[in-house]
C-alpha cells in the first residue's frame, strides 16, 4: 500500500513539473509575438501582420490537431460556440497588433493580458450566470491601477488612450475565446482540435484584413520568415503547449506560470527594439501581475 502512494506521489509529481515547464515553454512563446511584429514587420498593417499569422497558425494547428486525430474522440464544439470562439480570437489578433503599433510592446502586453481575468469574469457571468467573488472586485481594482501605472509611465502627455483600449479590446476578445472554449471543454470536446477549429474560423473572418495592403510584403524574406514564426512559435506550439500544461496543473499554478509572458515581451521589447521603460513601469507591471495572481488564487 505504502509503495502504491509514493508511486502514485511520483507520477502526479512528475506529471506537475511536465505542466509547468509546459506553461512556461507556452509563456515564452507568446512572449515574442510584438517584438517579431515590430523587429520583422513594423511597416507593414498590423490588421494584415494579425490576418497572417492566423493564416499560418491554423494550418499548423490543424495539422498537429491530424496528427493526434486518434484521441479526438465523437464530442463536437457546436457551431454557435465555434463562431464565437472564432470572432474572440480574430478581435484578439487584430487588436492586439494595432495596439503594439500605437503604444509598444510592453504596455500593450501588460494591458492584454491584464484584462483577461476581467473580462473573463464578466463573460462567464453573461453567458453562464457565473457570478465573481467579492475577491475578484478587489483583483481587478488592483489590476486596473496597474495597468494606469503602465500607461502613464512617461507621463500624461505621452498616454495614448487608443492603444490602451485596443489592448483592452484584445484582452476581451481572449476572455470570450476561453470562456467558451472551457464550457466545450468540460463536455469532453478535445482541446488541440478546438483550438485548431477555433483559429481556422478566426482565420476566414480576418482574410479580408490581410489586403489592407498589398500582400507582396509576404513575398520577402523578413515578412515570410515574420509570419512563419508568428504562426509556428507563438500560435501552434503556444497554444499547444498551453492547452497540454493546463491538463496537468490548477489554474492557479497555470495562472502564476503565465506571467513569464508580460516578463518576455518586456525584456525583448527593451533588448531587442530599445523601448525605454521607467520605475513607474516596473512597478505597474508587478501590480498588475498581482492583481491577477489575486484574482486566479481566490477561485
Amino acid at each position: 500500500m505504502l509503495e502504491s502512494y509514493e508511486y502514485s506521489s511520483h507520477v502526479q509529481s512528475s506529471s506537475r513539473r511536465v505542466g509547468i515547464f509546459a506553461v512556461l515553454g507556452s509563456a515564452l512563446c507568446f512572449g515574442t509575438t510584438g517584438t517579431t511584429q515590430q523587429l520583422g514587420l513594423a511597416e507593414i498593417s498590423p490588421v494584415a501582420v494579425g490576418a497572417a499569422r492566423l493564416l499560418c497558425g491554423s494550418l499548423f494547428l490543424f495539422l498537429f490537431a491530424y496528427l493526434q486525430r486518434a484521441h479526438r474522440g465523437t464530442i463536437r464544439m457546436s457551431r454557435r460556440d465555434l463562431l464565437i470562439c472564432g470572432f474572440g480570437v480574430a478581435i484578439y489578433q487584430l487588436t492586439f497588433f494595432s495596439a503594439v503599433d500605437i503604444t509598444g510592446i510592453a504596455i500593450s502586453t501588460v494591458t492584454a493580458l491584464g484584462s483577461v481575468p476581467t473580462f473573463s469574469a464578466i463573460v462567464a457571468y453573461l453567458v453562464m450566470g457565473e457570478k465573481p467573488s467579492k475577491s475578484w472586485y478587489l483583483g481587478t481594482s488592483v489590476t486596473i491601477l496597474g495597468i494606469v501605472l503602465v500607461g502613464t509611465a512617461n507621463g500624461i502627455e505621452e498616454f495614448k488612450p487608443l492603444g490602451i483600449f485596443l489592448a483592452a479590446i484584445a484582452g476581451l476578445g481572449f476572455a470570450v475565446f476561453s470562456v467558451i472554449s472551457r464550457r466545450s471543454l468540460t463536455m469532453g470536446v478535445q482541446d488541440i482540435w478546438l483550438t485548431a477549429s477555433s483559429f481556422g474560423v478566426a482565420a476566414l473572418l480576418t482574410l479580408p484584413f490581410l489586403f489592407a495592403q498589398n500582400p507582396e510584403w509576404l513575398l520577402t524574406t523578413p515578412g515570410a520568415l515574420s509570419v512563419l514564426w508568428l504562426g509556428l512559435v507563438p500560435t501552434a506550439i503556444g497554444y499547444f503547449l498551453f492547452t497540454s500544461g493546463l491538463k496537468r496543473l490548477d489554474s492557479s499554478t497555470a495562472a502564476t506560470v503565465v506571467l513569464a509572458e508580460p516578463a518576455t515581451a518586456t525584456i525583448l521589447a527593451a533588448v531587442v527594439i530599445g523601448e525605454s521603460l521607467v520605475a513607474q513601469s516596473y512597478i505597474g507591471i508587478a501590480i498588475v501581475a498581482a492583481g491577477i495572481l489575486y484574482i486566479s488564487r481566490a477561485k
